[in-house]
């Protein structure tokens, strides 16, 4: 890689770096560019050189974050050769990554805010919820879930239930943490048991 490529891309990582930390911590409206500039070492030119405004680098931010989640996922699934433990475990993960405060805020508070729940659905769609699909589809096919349950559909209601349980369980609560992952095995348990 060109000398200028890598340091492009340095600098494109810590501005993304600065911004996942500072919107983290005080929200996207408690942070300005100069502010993101100034964290992340660079000049206001480089960071504009690479973003276009401050919407344009939380989107970057959110995408780095799905993206981040559905590796680990991936990575925590792929020697998994039961399907319904494979899509159990993803979601274990999932749940593990919200436990991250900086996550939770970014995926279910600031981008739903600034970027809207269409935009956000689509970054997900490619993300996340493309490993929950891609599971549910492959436990339907060995038979460890029923096949006439539409799997766009039984996708859409486990998202659901995956980012609520982080909204409601995942702060300082451990308690609550196994209560939410409990329920959450209790549900596919069910759904198995009708395939």
């Amino acid at each position: 890689m060109p000398k200028n490529d890598v340091r492009s891309a340095r600098t494109r990582r810590k501005v993304l770096d600065a911004s996942r930390k500072l919107f983290a911590e005080h929200g996207y409206s408690g942070v300005s560019t100069p502010k993101i500039a100034r964290e992340a070492g660079v000049s206001r030119g480089a960071l504009y050189h690479h973003f276009s405004d401050k919407a344009a680098i939380l989107e970057a931010v959110i995408i780095a974050e799905y993206e981040a989640i559905a590796s680990a996922i991936n990575a925590g699934t792929k020697e998994q050769s039961d399907p319904m433990e494979a899509l159990i475990e993803g979601g274990d993960l999932f749940l593990s990554a919200m436990s991250d405060p900086a996550s939770r805020r970014l995926l279910l508070i600031e981008g739903p805010a600034v970027l809207g729940k269409f935009r956000m659905d689509e970054l997900d769609a490619a993300t996340t919820t493309q490993t929950l699909s891609a599971g549910i589809e492959a436990a339907q096919q060995a038979g460890c879930l029923p096949a006439d349950i539409d799997t766009a559909a039984l996708t859409s209601l486990m998202t659901g239930a995956y980012d609520r349980g982080a909204i409601d369980g995942f702060g300082d609560d451990s308690e609550n943490q196994l209560a939410i992952r409990h329920a959450i095995r209790a549900i596919w348990f069910g759904l198995s048991r009708l395939a």
